[in-house]
């Protein structure tokens, strides 16, 4: 009996896992696919209980489940490439021993519409604390979207995939505005 449960357990924990691995719902994307979309975002949270984020997650609207942000080195920049046409809002940030939900009902600052596939800039924020208990992101200037694809532009897994032309394009635009 005790083998049968210590099986059962194992198994559990490894579809846990498994289900933690995926970049999203639904079936898995390719990053080449030219219906997807890159989103990303910058959050500071110098003034939260946990100074970075680890993981992040975007919620559909109107869907269940998640799709998880890649997140920077430094704990601040996130991405995700692979977003279908949709709404999204980010609904968590996750730090060391810190969850940071955002509520799920109503829009939040991040909201995003993507109608068609393309680059899409969530803004830049930082964490503030309310008197409350809770939290709330708060739009700052800085980083600029330039600067942040810029720092995109350099990660290996964006390499030989469409956004590494797409996001070269984008940084040209945006150079001469």
């Amino acid at each position: 009996m005790k083998t049968l449960f210590r099986t059962f357990c194992v198994l559990l924990l490894c579809a846990g896992l498994a289900a933690c691995s995926s970049d999203g719902i639904g079936p898995r994307r390719d990053i080449n696919d030219p219906s997807n979309s890159l989103v990303f975002a910058y959050i500071d949270m110098t003034g939260a209980p946990s100074k970075k984020i680890y993981a992040a997650s975007l919620k559909p609207q109107g869907e269940e489940g998640y799709w998880h942000m890649n997140v920077a080195d430094d704990g601040r920049l996130l991405s995700q490439a692979f977003l279908p046409p949709g709404s999204y809002q980010l609904a968590r940030l996750e730090g060391p021993n810190h969850l940071y939900d955002f509520p799920l009902y109503g829009r939040n600052q991040t909201a995003v519409r993507i109608e068609k596939p393309g680059i899409y800039f969530l803004g830049a924020y930082r964490y503030v604390r309310l008197k409350s208990g809770q939290f709330d992101v708060e739009r700052v200037n800085a980083p600029s979207e330039l600067e942040l694809l810029q720092r995109l532009q350099t990660f290996d897994w964006l390499k030989g995939t469409q956004w590494e032309a797409r996001l070269s394009d984008r940084i040209a635009e945006l150079r001469r505005k």
